[in-house]
């Protein structure tokens, strides 16, 4: 029940934050937002997210879980006004203030994903292609995905044997930072999990039925 008190706790205090937000500066520091009387749109992966422009709270196709609304919320808060893509994409470690971070991302994102598609690898691909992947080179399976318009993820997957375990990597372009918090990244990469998983488990689903 408490964590349950804390996350509407932070689901309050995120929603302050987008209200207290210039939105007419928000627009134009975010060209890819779109507004209406009523709310603003944010798109999402494959999904419009809408922003009630009163009450700030949430509204989408599918159920956000509380980091997808993090990874909104701090999106629009964080990013630097004039901030670009550098259109360089390397790993985490290699993001501005990631070092700190970077063991726990190997251990707790990098590992994880790769666990969760071994021998996989076709509903994988499938699943990336269902969150709006466009394949590029490397890997056994590799895709790059939009979190947001101009914030790609580069997904490179090498399937495991009888000698090495699967393994993954997610590259980000250099200046993300700039665009979000770098934590943020990290529950990006972690929700970029969990919607592959979901994808591709309703794949495997429809091949059983």
């Amino acid at each position: 029940m408490e964590r349950r008190d804390n996350y509407e706790t932070w689901r309050r205090d995120w929603r302050a934050r987008f209200l207290s937000q210039d939105q007419a500066a928000l627009l134009e520091k975010l060209p890819f937002l779109r507004a209406a009387e009523e709310t603003i749109t944010v798109p999402y992966f494959i999904w419009a997210v809408s922003l009630d422009r009163t009450t700030g709270v949430m509204t989408a196709p599918i159920r956000l879980e509380l980091y997808d609304e993090m990874n909104i919320y701090t999106r629009l808060w964080y990013s630097q006004p004039g901030a670009v893509a550098a259109g360089e994409m390397v790993p985490f470690a290699q993001l501005r203030h990631a070092a700190p971070y970077a063991p726990a991302f190997q251990r707790g994102n990098l590992e994880s994903l790769a666990a969760a598609f071994s021998g996989r690898g076709k509903a994988l691909e499938k699943a990336l292609r269902a969150l709006g992947g466009r394949p590029i080179s490397g890997g056994d399976v590799a895709y790059e995905i939009r979190v947001f318009p101009d914030f790609p993820v580069q997904l490179r997957f090498w399937d495991g044997d009888d000698e090495f375990p699967a393994q993954v990597n997610l590259l980000f372009d250099r200046n993300c930072t700039d665009l979000i918090h770098v934590e943020s990244v990290v529950t990006i990469a972690s929700q970029t999990q969990r919607h592959l998983e979901r994808l591709a488990a309703a794949s495997e689903a429809a091949l059983v039925d």
